[in-house]
């Protein structure tokens, strides 16, 4: 079976999804994940791919840099698992999102799209709007909110699913909210699904 591969990108913690042989692996890039997460994410099995972004004063080229920097460890850790047939999919932005953030998030993106292409077919990289993502965790009704999604992602029979609803009180913070990086996790857990759903794996 061609691997699969789902992403939830952001500029400061991306996360992917890969559903290969019918095994999933997860992967994140945080740019600032605290000594406690590190360790809860290492002992669930979630591989961690810790960064620094190179400073610049002038945003461009902070963007052009960075951008480009992380492209480049994303595919390199990611290099086992893409060829040729690799399919790739993205959590696009919502319609509704805008300003310097939304615009430099999209360029980000596009970046890592545009260097993929160059090892696999462009007609094998989707981008599915955010509501598709949520109709496929069952999180599509007015008012849900990420919680929701990760809620859904380990009640799914994942081996990181399993292992987070065993320790769940090790995933959530003194006031009861998702550890940080847990809701990237999921959501593009839910992309790779939006994939399988769309190809019928």
């Amino acid at each position: 079976m061609n691997t699969l591969i789902g992403f939830d990108f952001s500029i400061a913690k991306p996360a992917a999804t890969i559903y290969s042989n019918n095994i999933y692996y997860f992967y994140i890039w945080p740019k600032d994940l605290i000594d406690k997460n590190e360790k809860i994410y290492k002992d669930a099995g979630i591989i961690i791919n810790k960064r620094n972004n190179i400073e610049c004063n002038d945003i461009v080229k902070y963007d052009i840099i960075n951008s480009d920097f992380l492209s480049d460890m994303i595919i390199n850790n990611l290099s086992p698992f893409i060829n040729k047939n690799t399919t790739i999919a993205f959590e696009g932005s919502s319609f509704n999102s805008k300003g310097n953030v939304t615009l430099s998030l999209t360029a980000w993106r596009y970046i890592l799209i545009y260097k993929l292409s160059k090892l696999i077919p462009l007609d094998n990289i989707y981008t599915f709007a955010p509501i598709s993502i949520k109709k496929i965790a069952g999180c599509s009704k007015r008012g849900t909110t990420k919680s929701d999604m990760i809620e859904s992602f380990i009640n799914m029979p994942t081996f990181l699913g399993n292992y987070i609803r065993k320790k769940e009180n090790l995933f959530k913070t003194k006031n009861g909210n998702w550890i940080s990086n847990l809701d990237d996790i999921a959501d593009s857990y839910w992309v790779i699904e939006a994939l399988r759903s769309k190809m019928c794996f």
